[in-house]
């Protein structure tokens, strides 16, 4: 027999109500005649125990029905020979997803992770299938269904484990969402291949930082049958601040350029206090600034630096909580001057309103990292660029018709990889440059230098994939309707030519092209930017594009010095041997024809080493890994993720097994007869009692 509440059988302790009252001596009932007692002093009886037992048959019967009511409370059931298997029931498939982003390096969180990870292999059953996977920016598969299928479970597991001791902590931002629907699309991918009922789980360690991105669950569905249970590391100390360089601003008082500097503080920070210094080979560059910033505000700041040869190459916070400084240092290229050469070919002079180089003049003021000199050339001027540095230009604009000798060396330029902007000014300079231009000619023989009255044009057409046109692709930049042209010269292009068109005015007239010459570029404009012709140097976009000229046109620099943890640096078009020296002083070489580097996988300086130039960038930690305050579980909610842990196979197999003994026993009801039987002994008692409580009294005669 069995019984479904146990904890009713101390109700049988009751049994001892009985017996201490079968101990206890009652007041006895007779009565007898004495002679006068009024003289002496009233003494009633007193209670005391009894040294033994009798009325042996009431003790029993009042026993037996606490005994069994007791019984009946637990509900007693005779149990069938149907067992159950636990190979009728569904497995569970368990995804261990580990987080080794940036901000698992703070104070001991990462050996926090290390151990849950470890627990939850510990509480696996034996039935439970087991994989492993690691996060940060990416997705990273350690041990697999599909890598492990040949092995056993216990083998699987030391698997894990090996695997788990490997995995470190790494530089890189932490893409929770894409990581969650990743697992989340495997465990359903490999579970419809196996056409099995498994329960999926994946079992989520991190950090749970707010600035870590889930946006990627707002996108996607999630899979019904994957639940997710979070194992929240928090780390001894809370306190987090970060700092970055926000931008540079001109000290009129000494004439120099002074930092600009952000630090932020996290919301659940317990620390206000810190201190901010430039450093630069692990030596201070500058004086420590201290300052307050209060939780969850930031605060700008100017920390300005001692000059010097070199300037300093990174920003060092302090004061924030101890195992914090991950993210205390911010990495900047110390600026270095770079001198700019342009070649101006063209008769107008920069005083002169009413040429180009009045606007080219001005367009580009001297800072701290560029000095742009432009050198105007005649047509009757030799031209001397040997290979001495500093004495080729990076661009070249072309604004009048050059001579033949001229022609010849700019041909030379573009084949080592120049690059040359041709502006079309006349329609004389369309009929002298057309075969040097590539088969290009006017549409229309009539003189198109004299503007009709009132009359304008505007661009049509612009290719914003183009290189050049790139960086006005957003919607807030590409708004080239205010630039209005006067004139402009109506050409077409010859098959010859090789010419992408980048854009085009409302009469489907090419406006600006570019064509391959040998290792070099060559655009061509059909209206220039002088009063004449157009408003483009009054726009907003006339500086914008000029600069953007001047980075294409750098093949030997970098398109930028600051990235990102795992960014792909693009790489200059220049050919050569090209070496990279890491921040730890690896050096790692680069095939020649490589275009980007990607391994930049720790925060520091790096060094591009190609020909006798050093090329150095900065790599810094993404700015929301910083924000380690704790993420709400409800946001996972309520993208649809539900939270827990399944049930285990042990734990299921429990829960069917009640179900089944409490269906046996609503249907024998045995607890029935025990109160039947209850009720039959009560009858017999008290009529016992009744019985036994009966006493005649006795006469003993008349008093005399």
């Amino acid at each position: 027999m069995s019984v479904l509440s146990g904890i009713f059988l101390l109700g049988a302790a009751a049994i001892a109500a009985p017996v201490l009252f079968h101990l206890i001596r009652r007041t006895p009932k007779a009565r007898y005649e004495f002679s006068s007692l009024m003289f002496l002093q009233p003494s009633p009886p007193r209670l005391t125990r009894r040294s033994r037992l009798d009325q042996w048959l009431l003790l029993l019967l009042r026993s037996a029905v606490i005994l069994l009511l007791a019984v009946a409370f637990m509900r007693p059931f005779f149990r069938t020979t149907t067992n159950l298997s636990p190979d009728d029931l569904p497995r569970r498939h368990v995804a261990i997803v580990i987080d080794q982003s940036a901000s698992m390096r703070r104070g001991n969180v990462w050996q926090q992770a290390f151990d849950q990870a470890n627990q939850v292999l510990d509480h696996l059953e034996a039935s439970d299938e087991v994989s492993l996977y690691a996060f940060d920016q990416q997705l990273t598969p350690l041990v697999t269904a599909e890598e492990s299928s040949q092995l056993d479970r216990s083998q699987r597991r030391e698997m894990v484990r090996t695997r788990l001791k490997d995995v470190t902590p790494t530089w890189a931002a932490s893409n929770l969402g894409a990581a969650l629907i990743g697992v989340a699309e495997r465990l359903s991918a490999d579970e419809d291949l196996r056409q099995t009922s498994a329960k999926l789980q994946i079992v989520l360690i991190s950090d749970m930082q707010a600035g870590s991105l889930i946006d990627q669950l707002q996108t996607s569905q999630w899979p019904e049958s994957v639940r997710v249970h979070v194992r929240a590391i928090t780390p001894e100390d809370t306190s987090n601040a970060r700092v970055r360089l926000v931008d540079t601003k001109e000290d009129y008082a000494e004439g120099a350029q002074v930092p600009r500097v952000r630090v932020r503080n996290t919301a659940n920070s317990g620390v206000d206090q810190f201190q901010v210094v430039w450093r630069s080979d692990d030596k201070n560059a500058s004086r420590p600034v201290s300052f307050y910033v209060p939780p969850g505000e930031s605060l700008v700041l100017d920390v300005p630096y001692e000059p010097g040869p070199l300037g300093p190459d990174h920003l060092q916070l302090s004061g924030d909580g101890s195992g914090m400084d991950f993210d205390n240092a911010f990495y900047v290229v110390p600026p270095i001057q770079e001198e700019v050469k342009i070649a101006y070919f063209g008769s107008d002079v920069a005083s002169d309103p009413a040429g180009m180089l009045f606007y080219l003049s001005r367009a580009f003021d001297e800072t701290a990292s560029r000095k742009v000199e432009i050198e105007t050339i005649s047509d009757e001027a030799t031209i001397d660029w040997s290979d001495v540095a500093g004495t080729i230009p990076r661009l070249v604009i072309i604004a009048e018709t050059p001579s033949e000798d001229q022609l010849k060396l700019l041909d030379t330029y573009l084949n080592r990889g120049g690059q040359a902007i041709v502006v079309l000014q006349t329609d004389g300079m369309v009929r002298e440059l057309g075969n040097w231009l590539g088969d290009v000619g006017l549409s229309s023989e009539n003189d198109n230098d004299a503007p009709a009255t009132g009359s304008y044009a505007m661009l049509g057409q612009i290719d914003f994939q183009h290189p050049l046109f790139a960086p006005f692709a957003a919607a807030k930049y590409n708004d080239f309707t205010t630039i209005r042209f006067w004139q402009h010269r109506h050409v077409t292009l010859g098959e010859m030519s090789n010419a992408q068109v980048i854009a085009r005015f409302e009469d489907d007239t090419p406006a600006v092209w570019s064509q391959p010459r040998g290792q070099g570029q060559l655009y061509v404009m059909c209206a220039g930017w002088n009063r004449k012709d157009s408003q483009l140097a009054l726009s907003t976009k006339f500086l914008p594009l000029l600069s953007r000229w001047l980075e294409l046109a750098d093949r030997q620099k970098l398109a930028s010095h600051a990235y990102f943890v795992n960014d792909k640096v693009p790489l200059p078009a220049a050919s050569g041997k090209k070496t990279i020296q890491t921040p730890s002083g690896t050096s790692l070489q680069l095939p020649e024809d490589a275009t980007t580097f990607d391994e930049t996988t720790e925060p520091g300086i790096y060094v591009l080493r190609q020909g006798n130039e050093d090329l150095p960038f900065a790599v810094n930690i993404v700015d929301a890994e910083s924000d380690t305050a704790p993420l709400e579980l409800d946001r996972l909610e309520q993208f649809g993720i539900p939270l827990g842990m399944a049930t285990t196979q042990s734990q299921e197999l429990a829960e069917l097994r009640q179900l089944q003994d409490r269906e046996l026993e609503n249907h024998q009801k045995v607890w029935k007869w025990l109160i039947v039987s209850v009720l039959l002994l009560l009858a017999v008692e008290t009529f016992l009692a009744a019985r036994k409580s009966h006493v005649p009294t006795q006469e003993l005669g008349e008093a005399q």
